[in-house]
């Protein structure tokens, strides 16, 4: 596609969706809350984003990150319509777009990817979206990731901007149609005040629309005429319908902070939680634990081609042999890894004791970038070991609960694990690959 063809195509979906290119109206600055007809609030402006826009009305070279999962991750959706509002609505200043999303994983996964997907890029913007995928979480795991995200954030660069976005799946609908944020949008709002983060929840305009009966939340276009049918799979929005909901509700509020501008520094005061994620890190294997049970795929197989843009380097445990063992000084060790067909079950060993980790779901007739944790220990040492046992299952009745069925076996044969980084609250000691 041309430039010209690009920009031509954006400003025509801009124009669908009633975007103006003229410069934002000037608000009041000491605005905190916005509350819809609902009576929930869909936007805090707290801090605001005042380095941000300092740097656009200069006219610098910006760059805009977008941490999340699924929903931001789409191609077509409100993070590509919010970033190309950006670029079109400010055309004197250079537009840069970190998209550091991956479907299916959450803030507990965001904090160990923030140093080496974000932070290294040099962001002067995060959006941060995972109230969905940190559905089921405990509020105080939330403190943890969502504060842990903040400070990293801060102590590498007081300069940048940080915006929390919520978005909604129709589990919690309910609650944001009787007036109440959903219990991950909750806690994270507790951080996002506790830290003066500005917050945008795009779900509440999604309630409001569905409780005025202008809004489908889940069925199909063609059988629902003159509605706006947000989601065929209760998630993920529809681009031509649901997405820009989204995007509308986040370009009215960035219009609105546009008014305050600033060299404005954060500092960071006393943790929230003390045992917050900050020092989170992500670790690769090292090149020099070489084993027979072990194999770094080459360059050019599927999975590395497939995943190499947040997963550099992956290692197949060959089946029923491999061992990771592992000695660290910390309160959580997770595993970087990947679900799908090839996918088996490991026996872990924490201090002693044995549990069994099945990576393979209802969702594993493709592969993903997934996680796994071993969280809430005492602080103190541990040691783990990891076995791939390699022992057969039933993936076809997992995979019978979202009714796909398998018709290729020999995808499903293999009962190994793929891995690529460990993830830790603490320090590794020791590290082997058996």
């Amino acid at each position: 596609m041309t430039r010209i063809t690009l920009i031509l195509s954006v400003l025509m979906t801009m124009l669908a969706f009633g975007w103006s290119c003229q410069k934002p109206l000037s608000t009041s600055a000491d605005t905190q809350k916005k509350t819809t007809t609902t009576g929930t609030p869909e936007f805090h402006q707290r801090g605001g984003l005042p380095n941000f826009f300092r740097k656009v009305n200069q006219g610098k070279e910006v760059n805009v990150a977008y941490i999340g999962g699924s929903i931001t991750e789409a191609s077509d959706g409100w993070r590509s319509l919010t970033f190309n509002y950006l670029r079109l609505n400010y055309p004197h200043t250079s537009f840069n777009e970190i998209n550091a999303t991956i479907g299916g994983t959450g803030s507990n996964l965001g904090v160990f990817r923030m140093d080496r997907d974000v932070l290294a890029l040099k962001p002067d913007l995060v959006f941060v979206e995972f109230a969905v995928n940190d559905f089921g979480r405990t509020t105080q795991q939330l403190y943890q990731s969502m504060e842990g995200i903040v400070r990293k954030t801060w102590k590498a660069y007081p300069n940048t901007d940080i915006c929390f976005v919520y978005t909604l799946a129709e589990n919690v609908l309910p609650d944001l149609v009787n007036g109440m944020y959903q219990p991950s949008a909750k806690a994270m709002e507790i951080i996002a005040d506790y830290y003066k983060i500005p917050s945008i929840h795009m779900g509440v305009e999604v309630a409001r629309l569905y409780k005025e009966g202008s809004l489908i939340f889940t069925g199909k276009p063609e059988e629902n005429p003159g509605k706006i049918v947000f989601t065929t799979d209760k998630t993920h929005p529809l681009s031509k319908s649901g997405h820009p909901v989204y995007a509308s509700v986040v370009r009215k509020y960035l219009d609105e902070m546009a008014s305050v501008s600033g060299n404005q520094p954060h500092t960071l005061p006393k943790p929230f939680v003390a045992d917050n994620w900050e020092t989170a890190q992500l670790i690769s294997i090292p090149e020099t634990t070489p084993s027979a049970h072990w194999q770094k795929l080459p360059a050019d197989h599927e999975l590395v081609k497939s995943f190499s843009k947040f997963m550099p380097a992956l290692y197949r445990a060959i089946a029923p042999d491999a061992v990771l063992r592992v000695r660290f000084t910390g309160t959580t060790l997770g595993f970087y890894d990947i679900v799908g067909p090839r996918s088996g079950l490991l026996e872990v060993t924490l201090d002693g004791e044995k549990k069994e980790f099945q990576r393979f779901d209802a969702y594993a007739h493709y592969n993903r970038k997934s996680s796994f944790y071993l969280e809430g220990l005492s602080d103190g040492p541990h040691e783990v070991t990891v076995r791939v046992l390699g022992t057969a299952f039933d993936k076809a009745a997992i995979l019978q609960k979202r009714n796909i069925n398998i018709d290729d076996p020999g995808r499903y044969a293999e009962n190994g694990w793929y891995l690529s980084n460990l993830l830790v609250v603490g320090k590794i000691t020791t590290l082997q690959l058996d």
